[in-house]
């Protein structure tokens, strides 16, 4: 396995990725850094505007014009301190082949695909057909059973997100085709898969009869000789939409026993 990279907690995060057995590494990422000087650096100069303006009032005579200056200040002083201390421990995301190690608040989690519900709420900004921005973010299962977010506090999205899409589905994959190979009804949200069909409640339809179009967050399943579409959804209503998508291939290609 490789080492993991820049981290105050390196030696934790390599030993949780190799007691979950996570597999190779993929990269590291620090979280908020960016951000947090810019409002260091904000907060310091309205910080000096204030204080500046709330002395020359005092040493004026102007007591009211001082508290007036005074009031932002401090609010500012104080926003300052807390954006310091969370600059100070703005987390790390450390991704490898099997999941993920995060370490927030001086704790690290870890999470496994294999065995995490994995949200997809990415969003994409488009413009006339084309896509101007992808902010990857994703709430993840980690291995005590507790709920986690990753997004836009970790720079390296367009990096890390498709590493996200693709490493869960293949860590799931396997699993998922076994126990529909044992004739199991797998559910995603509104939606489920069996060997031979795709529905949503009641509804279904054969997999060699059905299209999907996904586009822009919703999901679309239509059915040959059928008015309308057979089933609507939304990715990020979709739990592990990544391996929802990669079983669709497998089974409308009817590549499930291969």
């Amino acid at each position: 396995m490789a080492q993991a990279s820049a981290g105050t907690f390196g030696g934790q995060v390599q030993e949780a990725a190799q007691r979950a057995r996570l597999g190779a590494y993929r990269g590291g990422y620090q979280g908020g850094a960016g951000g947090i000087r810019v409002r260091l650096w904000l907060g310091t100069v309205l910080c000096a505007l204030f204080g500046v303006a709330a002395l020359a009032a005092l040493v004026s005579g102007y007591p009211e014009l001082a508290v007036a200056a005074g009031i932002p200040f401090l609010v500012f002083a104080v926003r300052m301190a807390l954006s310091w201390r969370v600059g100070t421990n703005a987390g790390e995301l450390h991704l490898y082949e099997g999941g993920v190690v995060v370490v927030h608040k001086d704790r690290v989690r870890t999470v496994r695909y294999a065995d995490s519900t994995v949200l997809d709420n990415t969003k994409r900004e488009t413009q006339y057909g084309s896509t101007l921005a992808t902010v990857y973010s994703f709430g993840l299962t980690d291995t005590e059973g507790r709920n986690l977010v990753i997004g836009s506090a970790y720079p390296g999205g367009e990096v890390w997100g498709p590493w996200v899409q693709q490493d869960s589905a293949a860590a799931q994959l396997p699993g998922a085709l076994a126990r529909l190979r044992a004739g199991e009804k797998i559910e995603f949200g509104l939606l489920w898969v069996t060997a031979g069909e795709i529905g949503t409640g009641k509804n279904s339809a054969p997999w060699q009869q059905v299209e999907i179009d996904i586009k822009d967050g919703s999901i679309t399943v239509r059915a040959a000789g059928r008015r309308g579409s057979l089933a609507n959804s939304w990715v990020r209503l979709t739990p592990n939409f990544s391996l929802f998508h990669a079983l669709t291939d497998v089974l409308r290609q009817g590549r499930l026993n291969a």
